[in-house]
């Protein structure tokens, strides 16, 4: 039996239901309506553990209502809405629903001590690299990360899917002009390409840098080799010329925390 509350929706003209579509597969619309899109129990877990649960509006899909995780939520949400199963498939983001999605106010991130690295993105197109970037910088301890406009959107269900709450945890800021944001960080910066002379693990990485990683296949831009302090490449095995920009950017991250890491203790 279904919480009195809770509504049940069958009809793809429902109008909470063309609302949830649009803010699925729209930017736009998520940016000028400053709502998110959480796919699955644990983003919203995480979500509301650093920002509460009361603006959420929950999603779910009617066949897995039972599953112990969504029928949490299910009970202690004050918004409920249980979807037919081929109307959640319709909105969700991915080919393998994982059965509850919510809408949540965006929230307000302060970046962490200014000590700590920054992050500088530039021109990355899948939202999963996106994401698993800022969750491995999270994870490493950056202070920040900033994101050339034509990066994926760090928001979009997929890249926060991606993220797993990296940005609950570090502020993601979009810059129409990435170089003039990075020459503005007063920053040593470093940017890894496949031809650079010096080896990353011989690198000083310690004190306040910030690390740039390029476009999948294109890599850097001119403008911002120009910014970097120094070029370092990520030694390989033969056979191997580069790795994934997200893995890559996991090897440039941990480098540096394995450097500072008599500074955490």
């Amino acid at each position: 039996m279904l919480p009195p509350d809770m509504k049940t929706i069958r009809s793809r003209d429902n109008a909470e239901y063309k609302s949830l579509v649009g803010l699925v597969r729209s930017s736009r619309v998520r940016r000028e309506s400053g709502v998110i899109v959480l796919d699955g129990a644990h983003l919203i877990d995480a979500y509301s553990a650093r920002f509460g649960a009361q603006d959420l509006r929950i999603f779910a899909m009617a066949s897995k209502q039972g599953q112990p995780e969504i029928a949490a939520w299910l009970k202690k949400a004050r918004s409920v809405m249980l979807l037919d199963d081929n109307l959640f498939e319709r909105a969700a983001a991915v080919q393998t629903p994982t059965g509850i999605l919510a809408l949540a106010p965006k929230p307000a991130v302060a970046p962490r001590s200014l000590d700590a690295f920054q992050v500088v993105l530039e021109g990355l197109q899948d939202p999963g690299n996106v994401g698993a970037i800022l969750r491995s910088a999270a994870a490493a301890g950056a202070a920040a990360a900033h994101l050339s406009s034509d990066c994926a959107d760090p928001w979009s269900p997929k890249a926060l899917r991606g993220g797993m709450g990296a940005q609950f945890v570090i502020p993601a800021y979009q810059h129409e002009d990435l170089v003039a944001a990075v020459s503005a960080l007063g920053l040593r910066l470093y940017g890894c390409t496949a031809d650079a002379p010096i080896c990353l693990f011989d690198a000083d990485l310690r004190g306040k840098v910030g690390f740039i990683i390029g476009a999948e296949g294109a890599g850097i831009s001119a403008a911002l080799r120009r910014q970097a302090h120094q070029l370092l490449c990520i030694p390989m095995s033969e056979g191997m010329e580069s790795l994934n920009a997200a893995a890559a950017a996991s090897v440039i991250f941990y480098e540096r925390f394995r450097q500072t890491r008599s500074q955490l203790n």
